[in-house]
């Protein structure tokens, strides 16, 4: 598998396959997660320029400007070029004309949740019929999922003191252990259903690719790799490649409980 900071999981999903195909399905290659830049999790991500509804999310999308070239608009988005171009139905980068809108593949944003940079409130929605448990046992949620600083966050930030153990929200099968561009030391883990779960910023991760875990297995610890400010996990939520509100994926925490919600901040 690609280990290096700058891959992404096309990389990942691409050398994953080659090298052995007993757990990359149809399922691990959708879920495989597009973790690059463009997924904005935590790293440097542009702006998106329009939106298209997809569902209760809207995916990213790019309108051309003169003198762009496929290679610069995949570049901007942290995509590779033959994913952008079969997205969009572009045989030859030549065909690319000014003012056509473009879809990011594996992109998404939020339409009823706000804004990330809002603060961090309880869940007040419907949740899904699909329950992880919460992966640290004690912490802040620092920043929501949504639009913050004008990019996805395509996830939650929990902060907590480096060391802290990342549990596994529910079993399934490691499909990536490494580093990732903007994520630090990342953990993602195959559940059933289409499911996937990522675990950013660790200061190490604890299990290795194509390992099986058990829902509350601890499978790294909280750190400061990647692009954050401080001490916490970003924890994403995935079905089918589609960034999910991970809040309503986590059962309501009680009063006794060690999750804690801020007002605002995070990385």
């Amino acid at each position: 598998m690609v280990r290096g900071g700058d891959g992404t999981a096309d990389d990942v999903i691409e050398a994953g396959a080659n090298r052995d195909t007993r757990w990359i399905s149809r399922a691990s290659a959708v879920i495989a997660l597009a973790i690059s830049v463009a997924l904005a999790g935590c790293g440097d991500s542009a702006p998106p320029s329009s939106t298209l509804p997809i569902g209760p999310q809207r995916a990213v999308t790019h309108v051309v400007a003169p003198g762009e070239t496929v290679y610069r608009i995949a570049t901007k988005y942290g995509v590779s070029v033959g994913r952008l171009m079969t997205a969009n139905g572009i045989g030859d980068p030549r065909e690319l004309r000014v003012g056509e809108v473009l879809t990011i593949p594996g992109a998404y944003r939020a339409v009823s949740i706000g804004t990330a940079s809002s603060g961090v409130h309880r869940y007040t929605g419907e949740r899904a019929s699909r329950q992880f448990s919460w992966p640290v046992q004690n912490g802040v949620v620092s920043s929501g999922f949504g639009i913050r600083n004008g990019a996805m966050h395509s996830g939650v930030d929990i902060a907590a003191p480096v060391g802290t153990p990342v549990l596994a929200a529910d079993s399934g099968t490691v499909i990536f252990s490494g580093t990732l561009h903007g994520y630090g030391n990342t953990v993602i883990i195959r559940h059933d259903d289409g499911y996937a779960t990522v675990y950013g910023h660790d200061s190490r991760n604890l299990v290795s690719e194509g390992a099986r875990v058990s829902r509350g297995q601890e499978i790294g610890e909280i750190g400061r790799s990647g692009h954050t400010t401080g001490a916490n996990l970003h924890f994403e939520v995935r079905r089918d490649n589609i960034a999910k509100d991970p809040l309503a994926y986590l059962p309501e925490p009680a009063t006794s409980d060690g999750i804690s919600f801020a007002a605002a901040g995070g990385s």
